[in-house]
Formats: C-alpha cells, structure tokens, sequence
C-alpha cells in the first residue's frame, strides 16, 4: 500500500446489522470519521439496510456481492450472523478487499481450512473478532501478571450465558450466534486463556451436560445447557473452564446467589478474581486490591483501530486468520474427544 493510501479513509461495506453493530462498531467507526466512513450497508432484512443507510446517508445493497464489487468499499465488515454464514469472507477474499469478521468461526473446520488457505495464498488482510482480548479487565491482568503477580499457572472460571440474542448483542453474558456452546462462548474462552497464558494449549478435554433442554437428540451437542474444557498448556499450566446457559423461566432470580461469572487466576506471586469486562481484585504480599476500570478507549474503539493499523501496514495486534483457525481446531479436538468418550 502506497503513502497515499496510508492517509486515506477507509471506504466501510456492512454486512449483517443488528445490536452488535449498533452498539459496539457503529459509534466507534462514527468516532473517528478521519479514519472510516460507511459507504454501503446489506441485511438479510431488506427494510433493516434500508432504514440504516437512511440514517448513515450511505447505499442500501440488494446482494452481498453488490456490495463487495462497489468501488467505493474499500473494507468490508460481517457484524452479524447471517443465512449465508461465511460466505461474503469468501468474495471479500476473491476482490482483495480486507475484512474484519465478527462472526463465530469455529463451527465449521473444513470451510475455515479453506478461507485460511486462501486469505494466507492472496496476503489480504483478514481479522476475526475477539473481544474479550481487548476488555479493560484482560489488559489490566496482564499487566499485573508482567509484574506484581508473576506467571500465570492456573485459570478456573465460570461463565453464565443468559442465552442467544438473534441481533448479536455483544459482552459477556450472551452469545454472538446461534451455536453450539463449544463454539460460542467455548472458542472465544479457550482463545482468551491462551491469550492469559501466552501459548497455545496443547492438549484440551470437555465435559457437559443436558439440565433442561427439551430437543435433545442423541450426539448433539447444540442442546447442552452446560459445557466445559480442561486445557493444558507446554510449560504446565492449566485453564478449566465452565460456560452454561441460565434458563431465567425455570430458576428467575436465582443468579443472585449463585457465583458470579469469572475467572481465578493463580500466579507465582499472588492471586486475581476477573470479571469481565471492567473488574479485576488481586492480593499479593502486600494484602487485597481491587480496581474497577474505565471501559475508555470502548472495546469497539480498540477493535478497530487494531483493524485499521493492519490495513495500512503499521504495527498491530489484531488477530489474524490462523489465530481464528487455531482456535477452530481446539473446537473440534473437544468434539471428538466428546463422541469418543460417548
């Protein structure tokens, strides 16, 4: 990319509105109008672009590949899950227009194995979302764990799922697709104890179970109300983590006594509690700390200027394609160390 290209805006085609979009990349994109402006906008609901390219003053597209073929999309963002799942990652891929996908990834091995192979041949820039890297609560962990706390050796935690919300409202509580646990919110936690723990696991087992569901059928994992993974890692560390749905109609309001979501993490020097996404407490030799952070610069601010940064060639930490796929295949390792175990 030449200078010229360095200073310019980047040109945003949308796929796939909903409270994702709105409440997480919509005002951050809005925030910094020198670096982004939304030019074209595609739903499955054609009244929903029509609506928000009224109020972005930008184009309302019938088709995926009508806005990825538009000339005046330079990117092209997936914020929601759609019919058609991957697929526009794959045309984004044939027209050399980078993406940043908010999408679950780990679903589908064999067609993640196949973008990967063909973003990594074409060298365009493709990052998948992983927020809970960016959340106040991990940066201020590592941190900690840089200095006062010393290695990570263990991560136990818990996560409560309130259940899956079809506009993709994001955060901690609730899942980005209709997916397997294992998947959504298990391949985001697993990368984020990799993340902690800086390496990548090299042995994972699971565990769940059923509680409530009604639709249960014989293998199929999309109906477990409870999941879990063990992970270990090369120098001997360990994360166990527990993710589960909350079926408010059958318990109401029993999650004010049952344990809050989070994460212990066990140090050479000390200990941390971790609620995502703005809490951390810590005790080490001096007794206990407790900070509750600021969420500024927002999550969304911080994806994308990550994002940014990689597109015009300077320094970032945005994932890549191959962070996604590692992920993908812990995924499926738990999968068929499940049907194995059955």
């Amino acid at each position: 990319m030449d200078d010229a290209a360095r200073s310019r805006r980047l040109r945003v085609g949308v796929v796939g509105l909903g409270r994702l979009w709105e409440s997480r990349h919509k005002p951050s994109l809005a925030r910094r109008p020198d670096r982004f402006q939304v030019t074209a906008v595609y739903d499955q609901v054609a009244r929903r672009a029509e609506i928000e390219a009224g109020q972005l003053g930008c184009a309302a597209c019938d088709g995926v590949a009508s806005l990825i073929a538009r000339p005046d999309v330079d990117v092209v963002y997936l914020t929601a899950s759609q019919w058609f799942g991957p697929h526009a990652a794959f045309l984004a891929r044939e027209a050399g227009k980078p993406v940043y996908c908010a999408l679950p990834l780990a679903g589908d091995l064999d067609e993640l194995e196949r973008l990967a192979a063909r973003v990594d041949e074409s060298g365009v820039v493709f990052t998948p979302e992983f927020a809970r890297r960016c959340y106040p609560a991990t940066t201020r962990l590592r941190d900690l764990l840089a200095t006062t706390l010393g290695r990570p050796r263990l991560i136990v935690g818990q996560s409560w799922i309130s259940g899956y919300d079809r506009y993709a409202q994001p955060g901690p509580g609730t899942r980005i697709a209709s997916a397997p646990l294992a998947v959504d919110p298990g391949g985001y936690l697993l990368d984020w104890c990799a993340f902690v723990l800086g390496a990548d696991p090299t042995a994972v087992s699971a565990a769940g179970a059923r509680v409530l569901s009604r639709r249960a059928t014989a293998g199929d994992d999309r109906d477990l109300d409870f999941d879990s993974f063990t992970a270990r890692f090369p120098d001997g560390a360990t994360a166990q983590v527990s993710f589960g749905l909350y079926h408010r109609g059958e318990w109401g309001e029993a999650d004010r006594f049952l344990p809050p979501s989070g994460f212990q993490v066990f140090a050479e020097r000390g200990a941390a509690w971790v609620e995502m996404p703005d809490r951390v407490r810590w005790w080490d030799a001096e007794g206990p700390h407790e900070e509750r952070l600021p969420v500024d610069p927002t999550v969304g601010d911080v994806l994308n200027d990550q994002f940014y940064r990689l597109v015009v060639g300077e320094p970032s930490a945005a994932p890549t394609i191959q962070d996604a796929l590692a992920v993908a295949r812990l995924v499926a390792a738990l999968e068929r160390g499940r049907a194995e175990a059955d």
